[in-house]
């Protein structure tokens, strides 16, 4: 990883992404594992960049910490630079006030 992280830098990869979510609600590995769904072994191949997840399951981790994904990417047809949110936790969950 040559990039270096800066507080509102983007993040790239799976690994960072992953790291980023632990370490802001100062989680475990097995703790977020649980939150997640996921095996902890998941999360430890995910972070030492051993796997690289699916979308659906950096989606999965990140609504277990109770994040929502925002993907900015560039539209190489239409020339635009195109958001998606993906998922939400209140859908996730139904019942949750607000979506914590």
């Amino acid at each position: 990883m040559a990039e270096r992280r800066r507080e509102g830098a983007l993040l790239t990869t799976a690994a960072q992404i992953v790291v980023r979510i632990r370490a802001e609600r100062e989680l475990s590995m097995s703790s977020l594992a649980v939150l997640a769904g996921v095996p902890t072994s998941t999360i430890s191949r995910i972070e030492s960049g051993q796997v690289e997840p699916t979308l659906g399951m950096i989606r999965r981790i990140a609504l277990g910490a109770g994040y929502h994904l925002h993907l900015q990417y560039y539209d190489l047809f239409s020339g635009k630079l195109e958001d998606h949110v993906v998922g939400a936790r209140s859908a996730e969950r139904p019942g949750t006030a607000g979506g914590a």
